[in-house]
């Protein structure tokens, strides 16, 4: 009886197929199991493998590339958004006229410290950017700075280009008193002052006309009358020749550093050891001397 129950089964093999399901071991539909069992294997076409593999890399790489490209595009839209905005509502100076005699020539003056003082002399009546008030372009420069030499023929070409804005130049390595007061840190340094209040300083890093006008628009609003140099703007009156002229303060400086390093030094255990090894020297130079009389 056995052996024919053993026959009969093993000449149903979807009987034996169904009898894990009678088991409940898994929860799995039947309608699942038979779909595989009669779903015929697809044709595998014959793929490199490797020239998949660098698809898809090449595919990633452009998806980051453009995601990249999307967040830089976006980003300096909103920067440039946010310069417009900030352009839009900052408030222009308003610069009162100057009326000239009809012989006087516009030029860039060459001021010392006292005379800087009365031109920025601050109304009291003034306190708003709106009310017509003097304003006055300074250059801090040095003549033996060879970038205030480059800028010099360009600055004294400005000054026909803004005839309502007074423009001064002052040495500031000679007048060196006042760079603190006004923030001089280095030469050259051009600064606009409206009421002899500071209302912007001049960051570039090209010291030609065009920037300059750049700088005087962005601040009053003005255009310029025109923005030509000419072989007269590099005679003067700001010289255009950098001029060696000794620094007496700064020889000064020097001197005192090198007093300071010599009495620190004098005071450090090494002088002594030098001081020691040439008094042994001499010493043994001497017992040496009486030994051979």
């Amino acid at each position: 009886m056995d052996h024919h129950l053993l026959l009969f089964l093993s000449r149903q093999p979807l009987l034996l197929r169904g009898l894990p399901i009678l088991t409940n071991q898994f929860d799995v539909d039947e309608e699942t199991i038979d779909t595989i069992e009669n779903e015929e294997e697809p044709d595998i076409p014959n793929v490199d493998e490797s020239e998949s593999l660098l698809s898809n890399v090449v595919s990633d790489v452009n998806k980051t590339l453009t995601n990249l490209y999307n967040h830089v595009t976006s980003a300096n839209v909103t920067a440039e958004n946010r310069t417009n905005t900030a352009n839009e509502t900052r408030k222009l100076v308003k610069c009162k006229e100057i009326l000239y005699e009809g012989t006087e020539e516009i030029e860039v003056e060459i001021i010392n410290g006292t005379h800087l003082a009365k031109l920025l002399q601050v109304k009291p009546d003034i306190t708003s950017r709106d009310t017509e008030a003097d304003c006055v372009l300074v250059l801090f420069y040095a003549r033996a700075c060879p970038f205030s030499a480059h800028a010099a023929p360009h600055f004294n070409a400005l000054a026909r280009s803004y005839p309502n804005i007074k423009m001064v130049a002052l040495d500031a390595l000679k007048y060196h008193g006042i760079n603190a007061q006004y923030g001089i840190v280095g030469v050259p340094t051009l600064k606009m002052f409206h009421n002899g209040r500071p209302v912007g300083k001049f960051n570039g890093t090209e010291y030609n006309i065009q920037s300059f006008s750049k700088f005087v628009h962005a601040i009053t609003g003005q255009y310029p009358l025109e923005l030509l140099v000419t072989s007269k703007d590099f005679q003067g009156p700001v010289s255009s020749v950098v001029e060696k002229d000794t620094d007496y303060f700064l020889v000064l400086s020097w001197l005192f550093i090198i007093v300071c390093s010599i009495y620190y030094f004098m005071q450090s255990k090494w002088w002594n050891m030098i001081v020691e090894m040439v008094q042994n020297n001499w010493r043994e130079s001497e017992a040496q001397h009486e030994h051979n009389d």
